[in-house]
C-alpha cells in the first residue's frame, strides 16, 4: 500500500477516536425489558406496570370524592322566597323608611320634581348583605339606576332564618321618588 492511501485512513480513525464515535449496538435488544417481557408493545407494558404499581401502592391511586351537602344554604345558588323569620333591616321598618327617604332625597337635577315608583327585588344573603337588585316594575326608567345604587349601598340586614339557620332570602319592595 502506498503512503498516500494510508494517511487518510489513519487520520479518519484518529478523528473517530477523538470524537468518541462508538459503533451501533446490535439492533435486536435481547436484554431489553420491553422486548423480553412485553414483545415490544409499549401500551401493554405501561398498563401492566401501572397495575403492578397500584397493587404495591394503592394509596397513590385512591380517588377522594368530597360529597357536597346540598341542604346547606351557604352557597348563593339557594335563595328562598320566604323564610320562617324574614330578614330585618337595622332599626326595623322605621329605619328602612328613613334610609329610603335619605337615599331618594339626592337625585339628579334632571329628575327633580318628577314622581316615580320603582319596585325592586333583591335578596339578603345569609351574611346580611343586600345583593343582586333587579327592577321588577317602574313608572319612570330614569330612576332605575338610582334605585339599584340605593339597594347596593344598604347596610347589613339581620338575615332570615329557616330551621334556626341563616338563609338567603328574596325581598321585594317599592321605592317612591318625589312623594
Amino acid at each position: 500500500m502506498s503512503k498516500s492511501f494510508l494517511l487518510p485512513i489513519i487520520s479518519l480513525l484518529f478523528l473517530a477516536v477523538l470524537t468518541g464515535f462508538k459503533p451501533p449496538k446490535n439492533t435486536y435488544p435481547k436484554n431489553d425489558i420491553l422486548y423480553s417481557k412485553y414483545g415490544g408493545d409499549v401500551e401493554k407494558m405501561m398498563t401492566e406496570e401501572r397495575r403492578l404499581d397500584s397493587i404495591e401502592h394503592p394509596y397513590l391511586y385512591e380517588v377522594k370524592v368530597e360529597k357536597k351537602d346540598t341542604s346547606s344554604f351557604d352557597d348563593e345558588s339557594v335563595i328562598v322566597e320566604k323564610a320562617q323569620i324574614m330578614p330585618q333591616f337595622p332599626d326595623g321598618e322605621k329605619g328602612l323608611k328613613e334610609y329610603i327617604a335619605s337615599g331618594t332625597a339626592f337625585i339628579p337635577d334632571t329628575l327633580v320634581g318628577k314622581k316615580a315608583t320603582v319596585i325592586v327585588k333583591f335578596y339578603i344573603s345569609f351574611l346580611g348583605d343586600a345583593k343582586n337588585p333587579v327592577i321588577v316594575k317602574t313608572d319612570n326608567p330614569s330612576f332605575d339606576l338610582q334605585t339599584i345604587m340605593l339597594i347596593d349601598g344598604m347596610p347589613k340586614w339581620t338575615p332570615g332564618k329557616t330551621n334556626g339557620k341563616e338563609v338567603n332570602c328574596y325581598i321585594t319592595m317599592p321605592v317612591k321618588y318625589g312623594q
